[in-house]
């Protein structure tokens, strides 16, 4: 009874999760009561929005700011009692935050000192009102970047690698579409994210056992499941693993001429050994990649915590390792984005790194800003991030 109730509390977040989402976005954030304040990068952006606006939106995003900036210093002392900061701290941040008209969080979370320091970055608020210009197909019901299973249809449609469906799950009924071959196990909510509700199986030794153990598979979720093989990461990562998949999310962008390209890449790790998934909300690190040579940085932790030469617990070397396979982790992400998803403009890719290759875990067509940022230390809108998100939207008005 209760690993039920558990679980139809998981799918009610996720359901009531959408729709807030949806509703928080439909309306764009305007950066300001009067005038824009933002990065350069988006300057001409904003001052194009400014334009073709009318006297009702107009008047509607003065009032809109002006209620933003009173919410500022009630924000500050709740990002501070999270995070356990100081008095100083909450002065400078409320201070900055109206200044440049910012979420405290985004100021924690960013590390941010000064209000130059926020000329590079993407605000957390800026970015979903982004995407749903830039990438329309994203926010669409059928979008085969949310949904696991026509992930994977395309994936196999355009040869790409990615692990295999054994079995689908929906409501409590199984359709057996693979021999797992005595392979280990793992299901994922159909349009789950941030690593919740994945489950370990176990082992299967065919499709006889796996008909036989479907209490196993259903368990007691509802809505549908991709059951897959659990992927194996590469040897050099073992000292990262512990018992979940290292990932490194790849995003790609179309450039001015029409071809994808791999803007940004941050590695994942979890921290724990009784972590199941790398994901940050399930505390695990985060380390910058550098493009060109897939070499680590020094990682964090997603929210709070300090920083990591070596991983907590193994004491394996974090900053200064190269990726297994990097170069063709990219022309994987670059390949993927061109054959079987150039319907989108900008995809955030989990790539695992195994013993036979990169593969492609999933997409993510709303990847977010968050997890680059922090991780790098460093704004989005100072690299090839910033340029072609300018280009997308100018390209949109």
């Amino acid at each position: 009874m209760v690993a039920s109730a558990g679980c139809r509390d998981f799918r009610d977040r996720r359901m009531g999760y959408d729709r807030l989402y949806f509703l928080k976005k439909a309306y764009a954030l305007y950066p300001g009561v009067v005038r824009p304040v933002s990065g350069g990068f988006l300057a001409a952006h904003y001052r194009r929005r400014r334009e073709e606006r009318g006297a009702l939106r107009a008047a509607l995003d003065a009032a809109v700011g002006l209620g933003f900036l009173a919410w500022v210093p009630w924000r500050a002392r709740q990002v501070q009692r999270k995070f356990g900061l100081d008095e100083a701290w909450r002065r400078r941040a409320a201070a900055i935050a109206r200044q440049r008209f910012a979420d405290p969080n985004d100021i924690a979370l960013f590390r941010i000192e000064t209000a130059e320091a926020l000329d590079g970055y993407i605000r957390r608020f800026e970015d979903a009102a982004f995407n749903k210009r830039i990438n329309p197909r994203g926010w669409t019901k059928d979008c085969a970047l949310a949904d696991k299973r026509r992930f994977a249809e395309r994936c196999a449609a355009s040869g790409l690698p990615h692990p295999e469906t054994v079995a689908t799950v929906e409501n409590g009924v199984v359709a057996v579409t693979l021999d797992p071959a005595g392979r280990e196990l793992v299901a994922k909510p159909a349009d789950g994210e941030g690593g919740e509700g994945v489950r370990m199986l176990g082992r299967f030794a065919d499709a006889a056992e796996l008909a036989a153990r479907r209490p196993d598979l259903v368990g007691a979720a509802r809505g549908a499941f991709v059951v897959q093989p659990r992927v194996v990461p590469h040897p050099a990562l073992d000292g990262l693993a512990l018992s979940a998949l290292p990932t490194v999310r790849i995003v790609t962008i179309v450039d001015e001429k029409g071809a994808p390209e791999v803007v940004s890449a941050t590695f994942r790790c979890p921290s724990a050994p009784e972590a199941v998934v790398d994901n940050m909300k399930a505390g695990g690190l985060l380390a910058p990649v550098d493009i060109e040579t897939g070499t680590l940085g020094l990682a964090c932790k997603g929210y709070g915590g300090g920083d990591y030469a070596a991983h907590p617990v193994t004491g394996a070397t974090i900053t200064g390792c190269v990726l297994p396979g990097w170069p063709e982790a990219k022309d994987l992400a670059v390949r993927a984005h061109a054959t079987g998803f150039a319907d989108y403009a900008l995809i955030g890719w989990d790539v695992a790194l195994t013993p036979d290759g990169p593969i492609l875990v999933e997409g993510n067509g709303k990847p977010g800003v968050l997890m680059p940022q922090r991780a790098a230390r460093r704004g989005l809108g100072e690299g090839r991030y910033g340029a072609l998100l300018a280009h997308h939207l100018s390209r949109v008005l």
